[in-house]
């Protein structure tokens, strides 16, 4: 049983990749040598046969003149895999890295019920691998949009190697271990992502034929990483290039606005005018509106009661008031001659408080307008007829915002 496990030993001996880093980096901000250095985190896998494995249990069974009644194997063959990082940009395209990983281990178990022809009995065994050591590698590295990059390594894997073996029959437990260095092929191939001294790779490596030179069966090795390494000044032999001189160019000089317009010719220019096309010669407040613009409202003798046409004629006054906020005025009532003068003075001031209290209840806010009565004391017509009575009958609404007329 020891030469069956000593076997079964150099059988899987054959392992120890050592994923040289993902080195590699260029970038657009990195175009001088430097010192490099970081880490990496992945994942590993041994390329064993299980099924090779299998069968170098039944014939080294066979060797000892057993033959298999029943069995099974299994084999976990994959893990996490981490490694350190210190590498050498020598040009953009161009950089040497040293690296030490640490590649896992493999387990292959197997147990059986054998027989010699005469009895039976139950055999297990259990095979472990294990491999980590330093790598050299030359990186060449090949940019193809800002920042990123992609690249390929070839180097050199140097392996410290172990494995054990136990095999046990019928309670028989025999153990036997082995230790070897062994010099492997290197490759990879991956992606990087360069912002300021910071790269980012994501990268795949294969080491070949690990254990070989030791005497045994060679296996290949996978791994999987993703690495991080920062770049450094230290080790520079011709320090970073500066960035090219951004050319000055003079800030053209503005052309002078053109003057605004003023359309309607009322001194007030179009983007503050907000009564466009006021005509021509007529006085104006600062908005472009006319100050000398006056609203007459009639009544029935010896009334105070607005008539549907005067409603109406309210109703569009308030709305261009509504409009124009900043409009102020009188509202001032007037009468004819005929009655007592201090009757006709209360009379034009009912007048006027009613056209007042219209215009407000139509959302003309209180204190803009003014009411105010001058009985019949400014009459517009002769009081001697009665269509110049009726024209004295009235109200007059005018703006009082703008200041006295010339």
């Amino acid at each position: 049983m020891k030469r069956f496990c000593a076997v079964l030993g150099l059988c899987l001996l054959a392992a120890a990749p050592a994923m040289a880093e993902d080195g590699g980096f260029w970038g657009h901000l990195w175009d001088d040598s430097g010192i490099y250095f970081g880490a990496d985190l992945g994942q590993y896998t041994w390329d064993f046969d299980q099924n090779g494995l299998d069968q170098d249990v039944v014939d080294t069974l066979g060797d000892a003149g057993l033959v298999i009644v029943d069995g099974g194997s299994d084999l976990s063959d994959d893990g996490f895999t981490w490694g350190l990082i210190l590498g050498y940009q020598l040009f953009p395209f161009l950089a040497f890295e040293a690296t030490y990983v640490d590649l896992g281990s493999a387990e292959y178990k197997a147990g059986a019920t054998v027989t010699d022809g005469i009895g039976t009995g139950e055999f297990s065994t259990r095979l472990e691998t294990e491999s980590q050591g330093a790598a050299v590698s030359g990186l060449a590295i090949l940019p193809f949009a800002d920042h990123w990059q992609v690249f390929g390594r070839a180097g050199a894997y140097f392996g410290s190697n172990d494995s054990t073996a136990r095999a046990t029959l019928d309670g028989v437990e025999s153990n036997a271990s082995d230790s070897s260095n062994s010099t492997s092929f290197l490759w990879g191939a991956g992606l990087g992502y360069t912002n300021g001294d910071w790269t980012t790779r994501l990268e795949y490596q294969q080491y070949t034929d690990v254990g070989e030179d030791g005497g045994f069966d060679g296996v290949d090795i996978d791994r999987i990483v993703l690495a991080a390494v920062y770049r450094t000044d230290f080790g520079a032999w011709h320090g970073r290039s500066e960035p090219a001189p951004v050319p000055v160019v003079a800030a053209p000089v503005a052309a002078a606005p053109a003057a605004p317009l003023d359309s309607d010719g009322d001194g007030v220019v179009d983007p503050e005018d907000r009564c466009p096309n006021t005509p021509a010669g007529e006085r104006v407040g600062p908005f472009g509106c006319t100050c000398d613009v006056t609203v007459r409202v009639h009544f029935a003798f010896d009334s105070a009661e607005l008539t549907p046409e005067a409603r109406e004629l309210l109703d569009g006054v308030a709305a261009r008031l509504n409009e124009l906020q900043f409009v102020g005025g009188e509202v001032a009532g007037h009468t004819d001659s005929i009655g007592d003068e201090a009757f006709n003075l209360g009379l034009s001031k009912r007048r006027a408080q009613a056209v007042l209290g219209y215009l407000e209840s139509r959302g003309v806010a209180p204190g803009r307008m003014t009411a105010v009565g001058y009985g019949e004391s400014k009459p517009i017509a002769d009081n001697a007829t009665e269509e110049g009575r009726a024209l004295n009958r009235r109200v007059v609404i005018r703006r009082t915002d703008c200041g006295p007329s010339d």
